[in-house]
């Protein structure tokens, strides 16, 4: 990826986290970047571009963390917990639940903005597996995987995501640490052996 396009990019994520999308220009994204509006417009056909770039770049970084395997020499706790903190890694930057504010107020205003582009990601598949791996191991028992992946995400960002998302403070690296204990223990309590 050349050197213009990334400085093109990050110029239009500042402009559209202090502008919101509607309020961001082409022309003020171009002058940000130190760069003529035709070669923004060579590296991204239009501002919907751009926030769809911005956005496929943000959901990555979850998808990567999503991205899990089971280890049988290790144990489950260790490996819930490693996906926890990992998890947590993310929803304690504010930078990252800065731009997740941002890509969820401007979806939901303008829901077109991610229809062409939607991803059909299972985000869960990679602890799907781990815990059916667990499972199928005999260190868990777990009936549905896809239920169990569900209930234990939804332990950590019940707490760390969505209440961000709404406006409260980004959790204390302290807290998540207890969130993700806490939450490894209730999935132990309800799957373990």
């Amino acid at each position: 990826m050349s050197e213009k396009r990334e400085d093109i990019y990050r110029a239009a994520v500042a402009e559209f986290q202090e502008r919101g999308f509607h309020a961001t220009s082409m022309d003020g994204i171009s002058a940000r970047a130190g760069a003529s509006k035709r070669t923004v417009y060579k590296h991204f056909e239009s501002k919907e571009n751009l926030f769809r770039e911005l956005m496929r770049r943000h959901w990555a970084r979850f998808v990567e963390v999503y991205d899990v395997r089971y280890d049988p020499s290790r144990d489950i706790r260790d490996q819930l917990r490693e996906f926890g903190r990992e998890e947590g890694r993310l929803l304690t930057s504010p930078e990252v639940m800065a731009t997740t504010r941002l890509v969820m107020s401007e979806v939901l205003r303008s829901p077109e903005l991610v229809e062409q582009n939607e991803e059909k990601t299972n985000y869960r598949a990679g602890i799907e597996a781990m815990l059916r791996a667990a499972s199928a191991d005999g260190k868990l028992q777990v009936a549905d995987a896809e239920q169990a992946a569900e209930e234990f995400i939804s332990l950590i960002k019940g707490k760390a995501f969505w209440p961000v998302v709404f406006g409260a403070p980004v959790l204390s690296q302290d807290d998540m640490s207890a969130l993700i204990e806490s939450s490894v223990e209730m999935i132990m309590a309800r799957y373990g052996v």
